[in-house]
């Protein structure tokens, strides 16, 4: 056996530690229940003006660093240039959504909290919930009403706009029978049953309601301004979005800058601290963190590669949980991946330990899919409830006889006949990742390991189409509960054979949907995770973290494991 220590500097001597200079820049498609309130400390150096409209040299893709003078303004930076649609899908959208948009109810420090609903309430079987609207207002003066819920949900639906993931919505009456074609939208589990009374009604019970309409999927969209500027044109300019949140974008300059506003007509404006927001488009973090460095960006996410030089420039660095777990996931279709055995070796043959404590230095060792932190029975979290629910940890004497098991049932004589790429993206991050889980799989099992990187569209591509062997991935719960985890692995028999599908899984699954009793529902939830990880349908890693910084003349920014990740609705600039 190679014990974590040696094989931490093994891997460190290899080079497969490399610099994470791109990891996960300010969000990914994340969620979970952990929150930190940050308050950073002051750089020795970079000085933040307000009296000028010019950056001092080292700006954002050249373009100017807009700051009123007396207006209170916060300088942060995402990775990529947005679309505000009404789905909004991908990691700079998880970010500036909490400024743009509200939904009926939306995250607190460290609670939920009443968004545009001010009350709600649900009937004994939690398929009927009641939200009664605030007085507030869309940024371009029109109130906001319950039709904006009936339009949005009802234009993703029947495909009038665009929906990235139908089943996000498929918890409300008749939505996949509308989405498929088979019933029309007048027939949709959700009706505005006057100006300020929105009801939804759904197709089971949802006992986390509240929790799952946070995720912007669930949010209202304006009829009359959406049908004016056009479906297709919508979030596209800033003269073609609209906001029923804190801020509205006053001017975006694509893959530069975006300016957000003070929005006048949201209910809470009193109690919004923050006159501006200016978001600066930085594809590469290295460049974020010397932003932040010269104070030109008040918030940088960085890798541990940068912590020396954060710290040594008089910040305080801080982590907080992302809510994402890494794992592995298989083409069952594969050959050699098919067999249970193969893949639990696998699994039984890495060492978490070094990956987390050896390469990335941050996050933590997984011991389930469903990560620390995320909801369970509203007094204990999931991972509290249920325990570790992974069977497979590092042991090589076992990932061997799980191997052999393997390679009886298929057939094979030897280990080295056995071989496979993993895919993943060309990110820092995972390129030292699955170069330490190649060294572990070829010196502890003997099989041949390839690793193939290439960016996120092209992965995403492949992986669409099955074109893949094992493939690294994270995921992070859109909304706070296990079921955005678990859900996508209730399959039918006829699914593609590539996917993982189990009949036991599907029944667990089935009874903790239709449950009302929190705790129980949560069991049956750990007992569906259990079969999937028994089976090794995947193989689940580490769960995620994130260093960041923030300036010190700001407070109250909340970072958090659900939308939106950074959170500036109680910041104050002092």
């Amino acid at each position: 056996m190679i014990r974590a220590k040696n094989l931490r500097q093994g891997i460190l001597q290899k080079g497969l530690a490399l610099a994470l200079t791109t990891v996960l820049a300010l969000g990914a498609l994340a969620g979970c229940g952990t929150y930190e309130n940050a308050e950073g400390s002051s750089a020795s150096g970079g000085q933040i003006s307000n009296q000028s409209n010019q950056s001092s040299g080292s700006g954002a893709a050249g373009g100017e660093v807009i700051t009123n003078s007396g207006d209170k303004v916060v300088k942060i930076a995402i990775s990529a240039d947005p679309e505000f649609t009404f789905d909004a899908i991908g990691d700079s959208l998880m970010v500036t959504n909490g400024l743009l948009r509200e939904g009926l109810t939306r995250y607190g420090d460290g609670v939920l909290v009443d968004g545009l609903a001010e009350s709600y309430e649900h009937n004994e079987d939690y398929t009927k919930w009641t939200f009664h609207l605030r007085e507030s207002g869309w940024s371009n003066g029109e109130p906001v009403t319950a039709d904006d819920w009936v339009y949005a949900i009802g234009a993703m639906l029947d495909g009038t706009a665009q929906l990235s993931y139908a089943d996000f919505l498929y918890e409300i009456k008749n939505a996949r029978e509308v989405y498929t074609g088979k019933k029309d939208v007048s027939e949709l589990g959700v009706i505005a049953q006057d100006e300020k009374t929105l009801v939804f009604e759904l197709a089971y019970p949802v006992t986390y309601f509240p929790y799952l309409i946070t995720h912007p999927m669930h949010f209202g969209y304006d009829r009359e301004f959406t049908q004016k500027v056009g479906v297709e044109n919508i979030g596209t300019e800033a003269e073609y979005s609209i906001s029923n949140g804190p801020f509205y974008v006053d001017s975006w300059e694509h893959d530069n800058l975006l300016v957000f506003k003070k929005n006048p007509y949201y209910w809470n404006k009193d109690n919004i601290a923050i006159d501006q927001v200016n978001v600066y488009v930085i594809p590469n973090q290295a460049t974020q963190v010397n932003l932040f460095l010269n104070g030109e960006l008040d918030v940088v996410d960085f890798a541990y590669q940068r912590l020396s030089a954060i710290e040594n420039a008089g910040f305080t660095a801080q982590t907080y949980n992302n809510g994402r777990t890494a794992y592995l996931n298989y083409n069952e279709a594969n050959a050699f991946l098919k067999n249970k055995y193969v893949r639990q070796a696998i699994s039984a043959a890495i060492d978490r330990d070094a990956i987390v404590n050896g390469v990335l230095h941050v996050g933590s060792v997984a011991d389930g899919l469903i990560p620390v932190g995320l909801a369970g029975d509203g007094k204990k979290t999931f991972r509290e409830i249920v325990g570790s629910n992974l069977p497979y940890v590092y042991d090589v004497a076992k990932a061997k006889e799980l191997l052999q098991k393997g390679l009886d049932e298929l057939g094979l004589s030897s280990p080295s006949d056995i071989s496979f790429t993993i895919l993943a993206t060309n990110t820092d991050e995972f390129i030292a990742v699955t170069g330490a889980i190649q060294q572990l799989l070829q010196d502890n099992l003997g099989i041949k390991v390839d690793v193939e990187t290439t960016d996120s569209s092209a992965l995403r591509t492949r992986r669409n189409a099955y074109e893949y062997d094992v493939l690294l991935q994270s995921w992070g719960a859109d909304w706070d509960d296990a079921t955005n985890f678990l859900g996508g692995y209730e399959r039918q028999a006829d699914a593609n054979p590539a996917l993982f599908i189990n009949a036991d899984f599907n029944a667990k699954y089935h009874d903790a949907t239709y449950s009302t009793d929190l705790t129980e529902r949560i069991r049956l939830l750990g007992d569906a995770e259990a079969i999937l990880l028994e089976e090794e349908g995947i193989t689940p890693l580490y769960y995620t973290g994130q260093y960041y910084a923030v300036s010190k003349r700001l407070e109250g920014v909340l970072r958090r494991a659900v939308v939106p990740y950074l959170d500036l609705y109680f910041a104050v600039v002092k």
